[in-house]
Formats: C-alpha cells, structure tokens, sequence
C-alpha cells in the first residue's frame, strides 16, 4: 500500500508550530511533504500485516471510525500476543462470544477492568487518556510507569488530563504515539479513531530506536531565555533531563548524536578549547558526533587533541588527506553500537562547505568530498559487518519550505543521493535551520542551533527481519519547564562558569538600544535579513577600521553571531558576538577589487551582505551580478567607482579579518589576490576597545542607519 510521505512532528513539537519566531524555517505538523517514490506501508497496513487488525471485509477497515473498548482490547491482544486467561476469570455480562477471549487475557493481565455492575462496555469509544493507558501498561506489565510528568506542560490543556491518567499519558506522549494537534491541546477526552490506534500499536509490534540529535552547539551549553514565552531554553542540563526522560521510556533503544560545530562560540567553551562542551556531553552520553567546520577553528592540532580525549566518538568519514588521497587516521568513519539487539552502524560526515567556512590555513592540504558515493560504499561495509540499521550524523546543511515542506541542500541532496535501504536516518547541520521530514523514504532532521531544539527521530524496526518498516522525524522543544535538569550536568557547568565569571562580568560599554544583525532595510524588504549593512555590521567594521587607521573595513555576515540587547554590554556577551578569535588584517586594494569584493551575494539570499565601513555605496539587486554597483566612494567623497570608472589613482588601505583574506572564506576570492597582508589586533579586542573609548567620553553604544548602504530598487 503506497502511502504519501509527510513531515510528522511529535507531540513534542507542536507548540513551536503556533508561537516560534522560527516558524519561517519550521515544518509544520502533519504538513504534506512532497511524494515520494519509495513506497512504505501505513500504520494501519502494519497493523494489519502484523495481524493486530482485522477489517469488516477484505477492503473495509473503517480507519476513520471511532474505535470501541472491545474492538481496542482484541486488537492489542493481538498485538501483544496477551497470555490466554480462562474465560472463567471475567463475568461481564455485556460481552458478545467474540470479545470474551480478548477481554478475559487483558483483565488478567491488568490493562482494563469492568464497571461495579458487572458489565464491560464494550461498544463505549476509547479516550485518547484512556487509549494512553492501555498501550503503556502493556510496555509497563501493567505497572504504573515511572515518568517525568513535565512533558505535559506542552498542552494548554494539561490540566483537564485526569490526576491517575497522567503518568500514562507523559509516556505515551515521549513515545510519540499521539498525533499533535494544532490547536496546543492535548484533547484527553476525545475518541480516538482506529487509524490512530494503529498508529499507537507500532511500539508494541516492533521495537522502537528513538534517535536524539543536536548540532551547531557553538559552546552555548548555558541555559538560555526566551523572553516572548518568559521561559528558560536550551542549555546542556535541559538536554540531558530530555535524555533522561526517552531513557526512562527506551532504556534499551535510545541513540543520541551530535551534527557537529560543537565547541566554538562562547567563552565558556573557547577558553577551554572546547573542554567544557565535551565533558557535558560526555555526561549527556552521546554515541557519536560529526566534525563541523567550526571544530577546526583552534587549530588542527587541538581537534586532534579534543578527538582523543573525548570519550565519545567524534566521526569525518569524507575528510581527505590530499597528500595519501585516503581517508585522515585521526578520526574514524563511523561507529556501531548496539541497542536492544540491534546493531547500529553511524556514519560521520564533513560538510563540503568546510573549504570555504574555515580558516584556510586550518584545512591545508585536506579535502572534504561529497558523502553521496561514501554513504554508499560504507553502507554497504557495514551490511557486511552484520549491521541492521544506517545512520548518518553530519554537519551537512538542510533547508525548508514553510508552506510546501519540501526540504533541500546537502541533507536532502545526500537522501536523494542514496538508494532505497542504503541508509535509515540522516541528521544534519550547519544551517542552523529546523527541519523535519522525509526524503526518499529516509527521515531527516536539522535541529536549529544552541541547544534550542532536539532533533527527533524514530525507526520502528520489524523484530524478525530487524528492518525499518517505519520511521518519522520531528523536533522537540528544550523549555526548561518541559523536563528537569540534570542535576550532575548543571553542577559541571556551574563549576566551568565560576572560572570566567570575573571577565565574562566586565561592563565594556552601554548599549543606547538593541543592535541587530538585521539589515536596517528588514522591515521594508521583506524581512530579509543578510541584505547589505547592519547595526552589528557597522559598528564593528568601524572598530576594525579604527583600529588599524586604515581607509576602508569589511568583515563578512556570518562572522557575527549573536545580536546584543539593549543595557550594560559585557565581554561575555561581545565574545558571543565574536566568538571565533579571529584577527584584523590590512592590506593595499585597488578600486577594482573594492567594488568585485562588494559585488558577492550572500548565498542565502543572494543580495550583496558584506559588512563595511569608510565607505558610501549605492547598488541595485535587478543588475547582473557584478554589475550591482553603480556608485562607490569614501565617506569624504573621493571615488572609487563612479559614473562607470574605477579611481586608477591611488589604491586603498583595507582592513579585512584573517578568515577572508584567505580568499577561499565565504566566497571572497578577490581578498586572494591581495599580497601584502599584515596582522592587526583580534577582531573582539578592537571592538572592546573601541566600547571602551565611548565609555570613557560618556557616550553609550548606539548605531543609527547613516546613509552608507543605498539600495536604489528598494528605497525606505
């Protein structure tokens, strides 16, 4: 039965789905997902294949019927494969010949009992508390299951769930059992149909992996704030209490890996060289993680130092050492572990953006190839080793549509890429985008960034042929309100915030208003945000430029990584701002290669989003690429390029950061031709500086948009 394939995000999910500022880049719950031309049986085909359900006929299973306490009992029976008790064990009075079997073993094994008047009811609706219930003490022995209730603080109606239902349903709703509704309710009462108790036997029929995933960490492992749901988010401890509650549900079936760009961010992080990232995660007990981009920014040495010291796998299955052409021996392709008597190979991938999103010196002389054909290859190595399941944990970025869901870039390209049965997960990053869907058959999620989401996904695995029958992929959310913390993770981090407390503390200046990254033109163009100058932008290249005295500055977008909020701005938070540690560096550039340097598009939005300072630009986005400038000049005046011509008589001292002046960062090539770079103060240092100097004359931090970015086709 060919059943199309859709984004189906947990119960644990929805709530974002109403009230993210995300929500651009989420996919929504039950949103259709483009076809698919793998073809995956339905929930109520397993369960009929599987002989849980039986139809009125050979066509008619009534799927959308609301199901009745007789036909649910008989089905999970069947599922369950309930030991036969003696008829003699249950008198209902109320039950047809055909019932009393189903009903006597479910009795006796302590799923459901009669009313005080000795009848059954067997044609009563089954609620979606009371489905919970059912379903739970089968995985429980009928015991009482020992949860953490807080996963009901997702629904605005958690209140109405009855006190002694309440357990059961925490449970059910970490099982992932439960359809989310898109009103934020959790509808206890509500009859359930008997599609969706066949959806709700799939953890009975098959075993379950429930596989957990992170990426782009970048150090933030403190708990974080939403201010609009006046709400704690993130942090590692809330991660941990997340793991702990899937753990409680899947001891046996629960996997946990990272997307990679773990450890470079924060101050927290960096001035351990990552060590405070590995040590909680090593207590979150991950299985494995991929190297990001970013994993390379203190150097090559350090990486390799952090890859032996980490007491998880860190995995670069596609990292190429150009002198052998073979696979780097300092990190390891993929890993196995095994979970309830499953094998599980995890494969780790680079993405190839590596080679323009990192310090070209860090990366000299490696290669980062394309995963499609090694996913192959190591798939099939480890089928041969004897493995039943294939996943892929990477760095690989994904991208997706809000209203269509398709989802595309490396993730989706990689899934695509890959056979039917070649791989049965994928996890990715880099993008800091949420997605959630399936692709080829194969579920796939990116998990936004900084601990801000959990990627989830889950593989109902036939327990014969150990085979993926089934599998979705969701995301959930890491309000603190929604778990409790892990207790242990929360004293390590307190222990790593205690040593930077004095610097991270220091007020360096007062910030006059919020300073974004937005560009000033966000609320007139769309809400675009990479598109030309920025307050962050500006405010920064005026500290590069001062600080090195030079004509010009240009620093790229993606460098900057957190906006700052209006008040006291401390180090800590302008490290966040600038965690990477990279430096000023000022060269000799001709009018030419000022305005080939302007001209680049951001590959987000491909509009011209280069950072500057010392100059005034007008452009306009309907002209060929490199052809977007019509006039560029000094803040004074002088030319660089009007009216068509270049100035050809004087060249200009630019100041740029250590990363683009490469030529290979972000797609700036023209810094390449550039040879007489020199070093100047780090990035976050100059700035620091020039905070201090509005500090000392009295002035806060403010930056107003002051005409130096025109964009003709778009005018406020």
């Amino acid at each position: 039965m060919k059943k199309t394939l859709t984004t189906r995000l947990t119960a644990l999910a929805f709530v974002t789905v109403l009230t993210s500022s995300f929500a651009s880049s989420l996919a929504f719950a039950e949103t259709a997902a483009p076809s698919s031309s793998v073809s995956m049986k339905s929930d109520m085909r397993l369960a009929i294949d599987n002989g849980a359900i039986e139809g009125y006929g050979d066509t008619d299973y009534r799927g959308a019927s609301a199901a009745t306490r007789a036909e649910v009992v008989t089905m999970i029976n069947r599922a369950a494969k309930l030991k036969s008790a003696d008829l003699g064990f249950v008198a209902f009075t109320d039950l047809a010949n055909w019932q009393k079997q189903a009903v006597a073993n479910a009795v006796a094994a302590k799923l459901i009992s009669g009313f005080a008047d000795g009848t059954f009811h067997p044609n009563a609706a089954v609620t979606r508390q009371e489905l919970a219930e059912l379903i739970v003490k089968v995985a429980t022995g009928g015991q009482l299951p020992k949860v953490n209730e807080n996963v009901l603080n997702y629904f605005k109606d958690s209140s109405s769930i009855a006190k002694e239902s309440r357990p059961y349903v925490a449970y059910a709703v970490i099982s992932g059992i439960f359809t989310p509704t898109l009103d934020g309710n959790f509808n206890p009462t509500a009859e359930v149909t008997r599609d969706e108790v066949a959806k709700a036997l799939k953890p009975i029929l098959f075993k379950v992996v429930d596989i957990l995933t992170t990426n782009d960490i970048h150090g933030k492992i403190e708990v974080g704030f939403d201010k609009k749901r006046n709400q704690g988010q993130g942090g590692i401890e809330t991660l941990g209490g997340i793991v702990t509650d899937f753990r409680a549900v899947n001891p046996k079936g629960t996997v946990v890996v990272d997307g990679g760009d773990a450890w470079q961010g924060t101050l927290i992080s960096n001035t351990t060289n990552g060590q405070s990232v590995m040590d909680t995660m090593a207590q979150v007990q991950y299985d494995a993680a991929a190297i990001g981009n970013h994993e390379f920014d203190f150097g090559r040495d350090v990486l390799i130092d952090n890859i032996k010291k980490a007491k998880f796998p860190i995995l670069g299955a596609n990292i190429i050492d150009d002198k052998t052409g073979k696979r780097v021996d300092w990190t390891q392709p993929y890993v196995i572990v095994e979970k309830d008597g499953l094998k599980i190979g995890i494969i780790g991938f680079a993405t190839p953006q590596t080679t323009t999103t990192t310090k070209s010196t860090n990366i000299e002389g490696l290669s980062f190839v394309n995963p499609v054909p090694m996913a192959k290859e190591l798939s099939a190595e480890l089928r041969a080793k004897g493995v039943d399941i294939i996943m892929v944990t990477s760095h690989l970025p994904g991208e997706q549509n809000q209203k269509s869901a398709e989802i595309i870039s490396e993730l989706a390209d990689l899934a695509k890429g890959t056979g039917n049965g070649t791989l049965d997960a994928i996890v990715g990053g880099h993008s800091h985008m949420r997605v959630a869907g399936i692709v080829n058959g194969i579920p796939v999620v990116e998990a936004q960034s900084w601990l801000y989401a959990v990627g989830h996904i889950q593989l109902f695995v036939d327990k014969s042929t150990k085979q993926v029958v089934s599998s979705n992929a969701s995301l959930l959310e890491t309000y603190t309100n929604l778990t409790t913390a892990d207790a242990k993770i929360h004293q390590t981090v307190e222990d790593y915030k205690a040593k930077i407390s004095a610097k991270s503390g220091e007020v360096e200046v007062v910030a006059a208003e919020p300073l974004t990254r937005k560009s000033f033109r966000f609320d007139v163009n769309g809400g675009v945000d990479r598109d030309g100058a920025s307050q962050l932008g500006n405010s920064i290249t005026d500290a590069m430029r001062a600080s090195e005295k030079s004509d010009i500055a240009f620093t790229n977008i993606g460098g900057i990584r957190a906006d700052v909020d209006k008040g006291e701005l401390t180090y800590g938070k302008m490290f966040e701002v600038f965690p990477f540690g990279n430096y000023n560096v000022t060269g000799t550039m001709t009018a030419a290669q000022i305005k080939k340097a302007l001209e680049v598009t951001d590959k987000y939005t491909n509009l011209p989003a280069i950072q500057f300072s010392g100059l005034k630009v007008e452009w306009d986005s309907t002209k060929p690429l490199g052809e977007k400038y019509s006039k560029i000049t000094l803040v004074d005046g002088t030319p660089v390029y009007v009216d068509g011509k270049f100035n050809t008589d004087r060249t200009f001292k630019v100041t740029t950061n250590d990363f683009m002046a490469t030529g290979s960062g972000d797609g700036f090539t023209v810094f390449g031709e550039v040879k007489d770079w020199k070093d100047g103060a780090i990035m976050l240092d100059a700035w620091v500086s020039y905070a201090n100097s509005l500090k000392a004359a009295g002035k806060e931090l403010s930056v107003k948009d002051d005409g130096r970015d025109v964009r003709l086709d778009l005018k406020k």
